[in-house]
């Protein structure tokens, strides 16, 4: 077998809880075959394999990788099963890789919102801050606001733009949050990812995956916690459930990660403030970051 196959097949065995993988676990699989490995396989036909031979059958470098995506895979049953966690668990340790967030993902399977805000905190990465820019700073709504008048289809009218067609406030404004979401929301703009819950965790996967699985977990998880087990609260936002289960979602997630993996580097990190005045389609070709595909 390929260490594709192996992934996909160590994937099926992981999920193999009680009857056997969700329906939802299934399509993540489905589309991660099709949209990230570029594998015409049929996931329902494949066997799965155990811990020890997964372990086998992958390399060193693949080992962090298909831990994120066993995770995922555990966020993804519904309803929660606590032998979801421990099977998991076992197929992680196999593989030898420390993973703090597998006690956030059972949290999320067996414990209340506050454990699994408490764990999340512990383990996250700091967030991600546009460079120069202070957290606190009274004039950044100003700053923000006057990206109106950058030229057309440059970034900066793109992040502008952005704002205006989700009605959303700036950061600086009464209700439109702090520093923290500038470097975020340039991210959603070189992406061409809305704010909606499937759009959210997919612009969290494509950064990770842009990153060969070092960084953004933490993003992905609270993404995860958030939208598709209802366990988070951040930003006055309302969790949601079973994103990820929503017609066309695992597709737009899988196709995330394959974008990541084609794209020149971190592009949450750059000086995007920088760069305003630039064509938002010249820098997406700059940091190779692909097009979203048309089906999608």
């Amino acid at each position: 077998m390929t260490a594709a196959e192996a992934i996909l097949q160590g994937c099926l065995g992981a999920s193999h809880v009680g009857s056997g993988p969700t329906d939802e676990q299934f399509n993540i699989l489905q589309s991660l075959s099709h949209g990230y490995f570029g594998l015409d396989l049929d996931i329902r036909s494949l066997s799965p394999i155990g811990a020890a031979e997964l372990a086998r059958n992958v390399d060193e470098q693949d080992r962090h990788r298909i831990v994120d995506f066993l995770i995922v895979l555990e966020f993804c049953r519904h309803p929660a099963d606590p032998g979801q966690a421990d099977l998991v668990e076992e197929y992680v340790d196999a593989l030898g890789i420390d993973e703090p967030f597998l006690l956030v993902a059972r949290d999320a399977l067996t414990a209340e919102h506050a454990k699994v805000m408490e764990d999340w905190s512990r383990f996250s990465e700091a967030p991600t801050l546009e460079p120069g820019l202070a957290t606190e700073d009274p004039a950044l709504a100003e700053q923000l606001r006057s990206l109106q008048y950058c030229p057309p289809e440059s970034l900066g009218r793109a992040f502008f733009d952005y704002y205006e067609a989700w009605g959303l406030k700036l950061p600086g404004e009464p209700g439109g949050g702090s520093a923290d979401l500038v470097a975020h929301d340039f991210t959603h703009v070189l992406a061409g990812y809305v704010p909606t819950p499937v759009e959210e965790i997919s612009l969290q996967a494509m950064l990770v995956s842009a990153t060969d699985f070092e960084h953004h977990f933490s993003g992905l998880i609270a993404s995860l916690s958030l939208f598709e087990t209802a366990s988070f609260d951040i930003l006055d936002l309302t969790p949601q459930s079973e994103t990820l289960n929503r017609t066309g979602a695992t597709d737009i997630f899988a196709e995330a990660f394959r974008r990541g993996q084609e794209c020149g580097g971190d592009f949450s990190t750059i000086d995007h403030l920088a760069r305003v005045s630039e064509s938002l389609e010249d820098i997406r070709r700059d940091l190779r970051i692909p097009s979203r595909s048309a089906s999608l």
